[in-house]
């Protein structure tokens, strides 16, 4: 028994395991964005789904990350090491910026969601896992751009008629429910919060546009139209 185990190390390590596990690991984008409407895979999808293939192949995977200070920006740098039966090394490794004065974020939270980001994308390097978009956000694109025609349809006069019909209503409705406006501003932030997840986990540019226009003109129009910097530099996308 121990003999035929042993074969079939020997026959994996000539195939090269790191080699077989890019070929076999599965990990499925399993979180959902609700802001953006697109699916995307976090870092715990990777671990879930490379720990059986280690197991399998006798290899070892360690992933850390350490902070570094580039002139004002604070970076962290993940660092995945991959090692197979033989004891050969393949390192890859990754980077990501930290936003120590977010907004809604203490310090903790800030470097942790860096830290994630580096370790993910160390993590699709080593593996050639590929980030592109799902349907879902073809989808969602093509639906927003479709409300954005109709809505320019409207003329200025219709527009301002319906303003006119809708203050009578609106006054109404916030003398009969005091907490509609503060409702209101929690659900800004409440959206706040998802932009900047969907920022942070889109591969798609575009996508950044339409995130900047449902807060443009809101008190967080600042704050993500630094995200959205921060993702371009990340990227490499056009400025």
């Amino acid at each position: 028994m121990n003999a035929a185990v042993n074969q079939q190390m020997a026959s994996t390590c000539t195939l090269d395991a790191l080699q077989l596990i890019q070929l076999e690991l599965k990990a499925p984008k399993s979180k959902y964005n609700s802001f953006g409407k697109f699916h995307y895979r976090s870092l715990e999808d990777i671990l879930e789904g490379v720990k059986p293939l280690l197991q399998k192949y006798g290899a070892t995977l360690v992933v850390s990350d350490e902070v570094q200070e580039i002139g004002p920006v604070v970076v962290i740098t993940a660092k995945a090491v991959f090692t197979d039966a033989q004891g050969k090394q393949t390192m890859t490794t990754a980077h990501a910026g930290v936003e120590i004065n977010k907004k809604g974020m203490d310090v903790a939270q800030t470097f942790g969601s860096s830290s994630s980001y580096a370790r993910k994308y160390a993590l699709n390097g080593l593996f050639l896992i590929d980030d592109t978009q799902d349907a879902d956000t073809d989808a969602y694109h093509q639906q927003t751009n479709t409300q954005t025609r109709n809505n320019q349809q409207n003329t200025p006069a219709q527009n301002q008629q319906h303003n006119q019909n809708q203050q009578p209503a609106q006054q109404q409705r916030r003398q009969q429910n005091p907490t509609a406006q503060p409702n209101a501003a929690q659900q800004l932030t409440n959206d706040f919060q998802q932009a900047l997840n969907a920022i942070h986990h889109t591969d798609k540019e575009a996508d950044l546009g339409t995130i900047y226009k449902r807060f443009k003109g809101t008190r967080y129009e600042a704050q993500i139209v630094q995200a959205c910097k921060a993702k371009k530099d990340m990227e490499g996308w056009s400025a």
